[in-house]
């Protein structure tokens, strides 16, 4: 018994795939998301971001939007109103203030501060944060004198008029009662307004659909560019390569190949979430079959890559799996990408599910057009990724493949 289990040790120890699936994929996947998550905290972290736009131009909106800009974990952008709500819909910036005409008067009266934030839904998370944000620091701002004048308009409501000797009693009464400090419950009330007008899709079922079609499609590429390595384990590449056809003619038909499969996957996928689930694929056809296409294109060339660069179909295999793991996690595939700190989010501009999934957002939440700048950039780097690929497996393709065929 003893020299069985000696020997299936050894057997597994000398079997990497078997070591890469208990030990290095688990580590690694552990890794991605406690950085996803915040489990490693970053050193100088970057303040967050908010768009304000100052319509009223007073002496106290200028003031606080001052104090606002001075606070550590926020750096403020004042930027016109309509610029400001195209960032906001075009998912660039997640949240904008704004100060509304009348704001001056309103804070010299003490009386209701016309204050509202325009956000993106799906980006609920951050916009979260920076309200509580701002929150804690706004009284503190407006500081005592409005704290008095609000706290005696609501005694003289429920009261009526004090005289003289009754307002300066409670004066006494408010200043010995405020603090200043952050913890002091803020009698300011900020507005939230969404900046989609119209009813778009539920941004968790564009993140399912979207998120795990992207990351199966690379699934499925890998698996597929793989039969290039086992074609020449077992001598068709070579018969292939005694025929007229030009090497380069080998491999781009296998893109073409993989492309097609590619669309066809994501069609299925995507007429499933339809089925299922509503999802309304007429809402912009041109849109979608443009982020389809370039998907498919992107993916295909990813598949295209690790063939060419590996020189066994285990390898690519092996390297398949751990690249579309990682580009999933931090991609966005497996947790959306406004979950993750900051230096996360900029890692996931790397990855091919990043660009695809946000395309996707522009056409079902943003309500982006097909024409829109915002939108067409996505699809466009999405090209540009498969096109890249595609140059690097040509050498990779003439180096790897070609001379052990």
């Amino acid at each position: 018994m003893l020299k069985i289990t000696l020997k299936d040790i050894k057997l597994f120890i000398t079997d990497r795939r078997a070591m890469f699936f208990t030990f290095f994929m688990p580590i690694m996947l552990i890794s991605i998301f406690a950085m996803a998550f915040g489990g490693v905290k970053e050193i100088n972290a970057k303040p967050m971001n908010l768009l304000i736009a100052d319509l009223d131009q007073s002496r106290g909106s200028i003031a606080l939007v001052n104090q606002i800009d001075s606070l550590k974990n926020i750096e403020v952008t004042r930027i016109p109103l309509d610029s400001g709500l195209r960032l906001v819909r075009t998912g660039e910036e997640s949240e904008m203030l704004v100060f509304k005409k009348g704001f001056g008067d309103s804070l010299a009266n003490a009386t209701s501060l016309p204050i509202e934030m325009k956000y993106d839904p799906s980006k609920a998370a951050e916009t979260g944060m920076m309200q509580q944000a701002l929150m804690s620091s706004l009284m503190p701002m407006l500081g005592k004198d409005f704290m008095m004048k609000r706290e005696l308009k609501k005694a003289e409501r429920i009261a009526g008029p004090m005289d003289s000797v009754s307002k300066a009693f409670m004066e006494k009464q408010i200043a010995a009662n405020y603090s200043g400090s952050n913890d002091e419950q803020s009698p300011v009330t900020i507005q939230m307004s969404s900046v989609e007008e119209e009813k778009q899709e539920s941004p968790g079922l564009i993140q399912a659909v979207a998120g795990t079609a992207v990351m199966m499609l690379l699934f499925g590429m890998g698996a597929m560019s793989a039969g290039l390595l086992e074609e020449k384990e077992n001598g068709t590449l070579k018969r292939l390569l005694y025929s007229p056809i030009r090497p380069s003619s080998i491999l781009f038909g296998k893109m073409t190949a993989s492309v097609l499969v590619a669309l066809l996957q994501l069609s299925v996928l995507f007429l499933y979430a339809s089925y299922a689930f509503h999802l309304d694929l007429g809402k912009n056809v041109p849109g979608l079959i443009t982020m389809m296409v370039a998907t498919s294109f992107a993916c295909a060339g990813f598949g295209m890559l690790i063939a060419s660069f590996s020189k066994t179909r285990q390898q690519s295999e092996l390297l398949s799996r751990i690249i579309v793991l990682s580009m999933s996690a931090i991609g966005g595939s497996m947790i959306p990408t406004f979950l993750m700190p900051a230096f996360m989010q900029k890692i996931s501009l790397l990855s091919i599910n990043y660009w695809s999934i946000q395309g996707f957002y522009d056409i079902y939440w943003r309500g982006l057009l097909f024409t829109d700048p915002a939108f067409l950039m996505r699809p466009l780097i999405l090209v540009s990724i498969g096109v890249g690929m595609m140059i690097l497996s040509q050498a990779f393709f003439k180096k790897n493949v070609l001379k052990l065929a």
